[in-house]
């Protein structure tokens, strides 16, 4: 190969590049020649384990208490020189064969209907109805994260490195977690280990997901009132669901103190890529006209990851290459970056929590996660990936677990730096007391049209030492901000009354500390008699983002 030979002579000239040049074009050069010299190297990649169909397929067959053994990724099993480069990861779980229940569609759950195929487009999915309209979802073990890539890259050896890596995640890891949520207080799904056989009963998408092994798991969607998993909600929602209901009216509250308990164990068994779309909200009833949402985690496929033990994927950390695929280790890291996906709801959901209740839910947790607990969870591992991989994870756990409270502390600390306190599109009356130099108390309280109160609905302390800025933002309705105190506050206040007619008064207006506290909102219809307590930004083209519960919406991911 004349490039090889060209770039091998040429190589040694970036020595005369300062360190950092050096460093980045050695990489740069090592991963040049390692896929210039396997360029021609295609591996197949099918995540069907059983890709052929067996003859005689068309008949139908009753596979009751019927297993097969088998791998769930035997293209994972490569050799030295390639798992030297590109690490070991967990492909001893992937290559071993285990025993796998067969599942029959005709007796399964009562019997199951294949209704339509989803997924991303690195998962097959198919979703699947019981006789009582109960709806399950089966999502193959193996993925195809060459799915996500452009046309052109994905029969290219970028595409082969790209599948290669899903072996740094663990086939297995979601079947420990149920057992550790539930002893948690969280709400979960059940997932089970199935091979999904060739079977005509598949209909049209025997082709698409026949041959395979998925997790299969009732679906956290819709009424769910014989779940006690999730509550036995009648209804459980999406993210976007919950948001606009959250938003829209001051009637809906979300249970923080349970999404908290969901967002620490997240981050004890490191799953960091928690965006919305990985929530569904059970949607509970604890009082008249009011609406309870709690917090159901889905698609936790990637804890545990295993993935930075070998050269190239090394490179890919040194890089910065998506942070959030981290291997799982004692030393959790920073928390910020991490928790990148999360920083949103995380935000809005969190902002009513004082340090001190983290720190009770952080003990609260802490002591539910036993060791019992914990090593019991991993049985539900098939016996050889068992003893295969079970004992370091569980080490790292149970550190992580008896760390949880100072990791607790620290992402508390994160997100204090700038807390929000958002409103929704009805009525409420905020107010700002300057307690001192150092600390500034919010209210919020519902309200009717006449600015009566009705209900506190927030309260919160915030202090200089952790807080630097603090954000109120009133969406739309008929808001009312007082401004309380004859301070002036150690914290920076930004006020943004968003649509609808609002007023801002404040009982000390000659106490000046406009440097300190700006109020942001159009001209139309709102009044403003603060005095010289608050610097007044009259802006007529507000952000979207400011103006509206529709317009807060813009800040997430949502499907």
């Amino acid at each position: 190969m004349k490039a090889f030979d060209q770039i091998v002579k040429t190589a040694p000239t970036y020595t005369q590049q300062p360190a950092k040049i050096q460093s980045l074009l050695a990489s740069l050069t090592f991963i040049l020649l390692l896929v210039l010299q396997a360029a021609c190297t295609r591996y197949p990649h099918t995540i069907k384990q059983v890709p052929d169909a067996p003859a005689q397929h068309a008949t139908i067959k009753t596979y009751t208490d019927s297993t097969i053994t088998l791998p769930v990724g035997a293209h994972y099993d490569r050799g030295t020189l390639h798992t030297l480069l590109y690490g070991k990861h967990y492909r001893p779980a992937w290559i071993t064969p285990v025993p796998i229940k067969v599942l029959d569609l005709g007796t399964a759950y009562g019997g199951l209907t294949p209704i339509k195929m989803g997924g991303s487009r690195q998962t097959i999915s198919l979703r699947a109805y019981t006789p009582d309209s109960i709806e399950y979802v089966l999502r193959s073990v193996d993925k195809e994260p060459a799915g996500a890539l452009s046309p052109r890259y994905q029969k290219s050896y970028i595409a082969n490195i790209a599948r290669d890596a899903t072996s740094a995640t663990h086939p297995f890891a979601a079947l420990v977690l149920p057992d550790m949520a539930q002893a948690i207080g969280i709400y979960h799904t059940n997932p089970e280990l199935v091979y999904v056989p060739h079977d005509p009963r598949l209909g049209e998408y025997l082709d698409k997901i026949g041959g395979t092994v998925v997790l299969m798991e009732r679906r956290p969607d819709g009424n769910q009132s014989d779940n006690p998993d999730m509550g036995n909600a009648e209804k459980v929602k999406s993210t976007r669901s919950m948001l606009t209901e959250r938003l829209s009216d001051n009637d809906t509250k979300v249970d923080a103190r349970n999404y908290l308990r969901a967002r620490l164990f997240d981050m004890l068994i490191g799953d960091w890529s928690r965006h919305e779309d990985n929530w569904r909200w059970a949607e509970l009833e604890p009082e008249e006209d009011a609406y309870l949402y709690r917090p159901v985690p889905r698609d936790r496929d990637n804890v545990f990851y295993k993935l930075h033990d070998a050269p190239i994927p090394w490179i890919t950390r040194w890089l910065k290459f998506k942070p959030h695929f981290r291997t799982y280790r004692k030393n959790v890291g920073n928390l910020e970056k991490l928790n990148y996906n999360a920083r949103h709801l995380d935000a809005l959901i969190l902002s009513e929590l004082e340090q001190q209740d983290w720190i009770e839910i952080a003990d609260s947790v802490k002591a539910a996660l036993t060791d019992q607990v914990i090593e019991e969870a991993f049985r539900k591992m098939p016996d050889t990936i068992h003893r295969l991989t079970a004992e370091p994870i569980i080490n790292k756990l149970k550190y992580h677990r008896d760390h949880v409270q100072q990791m607790a502390q620290d992402y508390f600390a994160i997100l204090a730096k700038q807390a929000i306190v958002v409103g929704s599109d009805k009525h409420e009356r905020f107010i700002v007391n300057v307690l001192s130099p150092t600390s500034v108390q919010v209210q919020v309280f519902k309200t009717n049209k006449q600015d009566e109160i009705k209900e506190l609905l927030f309260e919160r302390t915030y202090h200089k030492n952790q807080t630097k800025e603090l954000l109120l933002y009133g969406l739309a309705g008929k808001d009312h901000f007082i401004l309380t105190g004859d301070q002036k506050p150690g914290i920076k206040i930004s006020i943004m009354g968003g649509d609808g007619e609002d007023t801002y008064t404040a009982e000390n207006r000659s106490k000046s500390t406009s440097s300190r506290i700006c109020i942001t909102d159009s001209t139309y219809g709102n009044e403003f008699e603060v005095g010289d307590r608050a610097k007044v930004i009259h802006n007529d083209d507000l952000r979207a983002k400011e103006f509206s519960g529709a317009g807060w919406l813009l800040h997430f991911y949502l499907d």
